[in-house]
């Protein structure tokens, strides 16, 4: 039987019923947080749904993965490294990062960027 996580939040609160926010401490990583939406407690068994929050001036490890990522822009905006390139990102720009990309994401601007993230399981 599938999963219902029920939006609780505000327009300037991303929350889920049901869903534990945790932080980011990888290496390098300033002002992330991070929700599994969808995952293994859900019985997804081939991908992840994640939501991750980074308040302004903060960023994520610049890092990179055999798996790829789906990323969905929600809020605020973006500045994202893919490889050697940057870029600025804003809310409902989606970026595909493929395996082993070298990439980063970063908040510009007054506000917290938030995104969906998509993975296999992994």
């Amino acid at each position: 039987m599938g999963t219902i996580h029920r939006f609780v939040g505000s327009k300037s609160t991303f929350d889920w019923e049901s869903v534990p926010e945790k932080m980011v401490d990888a290496p390098d990583t300033v002002g992330v947080t991070g929700k599994v939406l969808v995952g293994a407690k859900d019985g997804a068994l081939d991908f992840r749904i994640r939501y991750f929050q980074i308040e302004p001036g903060g960023h994520s490890s610049l890092e990179q993965h055999p798996h790829d990522h789906g990323v969905f822009i929600l809020h605020g905006r973006a500045r994202v490294r893919l490889g050697p390139e940057e870029m600025e990102m804003e809310p409902r720009d989606v970026v595909y990062i493929p395996g082993n990309e070298l990439h980063q994401f970063q908040a510009i601007g007054d506000e917290p960027l938030g995104f969906l993230c998509v993975i296999p399981a992994v």
